[in-house]
């Protein structure tokens, strides 16, 4: 009774979610929040610092986590100006600088004695992403995001203490494992077609950008609704041993309170139309099974040991069983994901994530193109 109540709750999100976005009239006077990544050439590089002088109307923020300094970059962050074209001075020396980010892009800089100067664009929003370091990877109704977790930036609940790698190296393993199993049972094609959102797979941060305290270590595999609201983002959290133990799942824009599954217990994900989605269930022994809606499942288990830091074996209803490596290297920025016997090499950007692999292969030449009917080229 208590599930059913909670469906029709998310099931009357859709009204919300559908509803057009109506202008505010807002003017561009007012501030937005910009975060910049200032990425250090060496280690030893001192943090660097604001100059207030260059823009009197900009301020410091003083949220917490949304600045940073370690071995690898300096993180500021400010309110300015909106829609305003901005050159903002900081203190640094010419050669300690590779780059200057806001969100996940490049901004040009200059030195000018002892300052680097930056030129801001004109912002209509927030930029605050920059201290974000993943590398995204996108499939049809789906997006992965693989989280670089470098000990050198972590900052948040994983700033002291014994560092989380077991349980990183698990979620590594787990991500791409659910990415098997969206792929075999067609979830993400389902939810493209029929409009449900995007599935979203996740791990955890462990340098906290933007304030996201990511704690304890946890995975993620959610249908975000089209505006979010309804959206059940489910919190699948790891032991230290790097095995499952419980799901805690919050609903966007409802207000519902968060809702634990433990083990042996099955959570829903609901489309926007009422219907099942895909279901989780994590098994007694700290192993999780994704089944569709119409009750195809898949089993996520260890491949050695006890728990998943080394390797998964996805076996789903095709009877194959695919085992499943993750190596991600830090310095060379290669992420290294071996299922059965394909060894995908996706190469990014060690300072943002950014993915730098093709993700599309090249048009045939117009004389060769054909629909796909399965008919040659007429010669």
């Amino acid at each position: 009774m208590e599930a059913e109540l909670v469906n029709r709750r998310i099931v009357a999100a859709v009204a919300l979610a559908c509803l057009p976005v109506v202008a505010t009239g807002a003017s561009a006077e007012g501030d937005v929040r910009v975060v910049l990544k200032f990425v250090k050439r060496d280690g030893r590089t001192p943090a660097i610092r604001f100059d207030p002088v260059s823009c009197p109307a900009c301020r410091v923020l003083d949220e917490p986590l949304f600045a940073a300094d370690n071995p690898r970059e300096t993180v500021i962050a400010l309110r300015v100006p909106r829609m305003r074209t901005i050159e903002l001075t900081f203190d640094g020396q010419p050669g300690t600088i590779s780059q200057v980010l806001l969100e996940a892009g490049d901004l040009a800089f200059r030195h000018d004695g002892g300052r680097i100067v930056v030129p801001l664009p004109p912002l209509t929003h927030d930029a605050i992403t920059a201290a974000e370091v993943a590398t995204h990877i996108v499939e049809p109704g789906m997006v992965l995001r693989f989280e670089h977790a470098d000990p050198a930036r972590r900052a948040g609940a994983y700033a002291t203490g014994a560092f989380p790698e077991r349980e990183r190296r698990a979620a590594d393993v787990l991500e791409f494992a659910q990415r098997e199993v969206v792929r075999t049972l067609g979830l993400g094609e389902e939810a493209l077609r029929r409009g449900w959102g995007t599935i979203q797979i996740m791990g955890f941060d462990t340098n906290a950008p933007h304030g996201h305290v990511d704690a304890p270590p946890h995975i993620h595999m959610h249908l975000r609704w089209p505006g979010d609201t309804g959206t059940q983002i489910g919190h699948y959290y790891l032991d230290a041993s790097g095995l499952l133990s419980h799901n805690v799942v919050g609903v966007k824009g409802l207000g519902m309170p968060d809702r634990r599954f433990g083990r042996g217990e099955t959570f829903t994900t609901i489309a926007p139309d009422g219907s099942t989605a895909y279901t989780h269930r994590i098994t007694d022994r700290g192993w999780l099974e994704i089944a569709d809606g119409g009750g195809r499942t898949c089993t996520i288990r260890p491949a050695s040991g006890i728990g998943f830091a080394e390797g998964a074996i996805v076996a789903c209803p095709n009877d194959r069983e695919q085992p499943i490596t993750v190596r991600d290297d830090l310095k060379t920025g290669i992420l290294t994901v071996t299922t059965g016997a394909a060894v995908e090499t996706f190469r990014y950007t060690p300072a943002t994530g950014l993915l730098l692999s093709p993700t599309t292969a090249p048009s045939p030449a117009p004389s060769v193109a054909q629909p796909q009917t399965g008919i040659g080229p007429v010669r």
